[in-house]
């Protein structure tokens, strides 16, 4: 085993990165919040959600890159950290510490994402019924112009006049 100082100043460092990638990911969680809290869910700003969800899925990805960076180094050191974890106290003080600001953070997220969740859904359920009602529209429109082509204009005579 090479330096376990050196593996847990990597530990230190891979939680201080996940804190920071949560922290963009809660902001990008409030900004997909704000834009679905629009008075009328028919003015949400379609595209700019898109990038909300395309930023944040490289969030996530760079988490479980941390995530398993994280685990591979605690599997070589973690035993060898706690043993001796007098020697390495102020570090593990230092990682308890991040391991709760990111709880906190992922906690945050959480919430978020389930008001997310449902106003998104709210927007679903609003957009499926206004196709709904466009095909219906649609259908009742075409039916109309069937049967007036179809009539036989009863208003009409169908006696010729065969006097000339």
């Amino acid at each position: 085993m090479q330096d376990p100082k050196i593996y847990a100043t990597v530990l230190l460092d891979s939680l201080q990165k996940k804190f920071e990638v949560l922290k963009e990911l809660l902001e990008l969680t409030r900004k997909q919040n704000q834009l679905l809290s629009v008075q009328k869910i028919v003015e949400l700003d379609t595209d700019s959600f898109d990038r909300i969800v395309d930023q944040k899925a490289e969030m996530i990805e760079k988490l479980d890159e941390l995530d398993k960076g994280f685990e591979t180094i605690y599997e070589r050191a973690g035993a060898y950290i706690a043993k001796n974890k007098y020697e390495f106290q102020s570090q593990i003080i230092q990682m308890q510490n991040h391991i709760r600001t990111i709880t906190d953070i992922s906690l945050q997220i959480q919430g978020l994402e389930a008001q997310n969740k449902s106003r998104f859904n709210l927007f679903l359920k609003e957009k499926r019924n206004e196709i709904t009602n466009f095909k219906t529209s649609n259908k009742v429109a075409v039916s109309y112009y069937q049967n007036m082509a179809n009539q036989h204009r009863e208003w009409q005579s169908h006696f010729l006049d065969k006097r000339k």
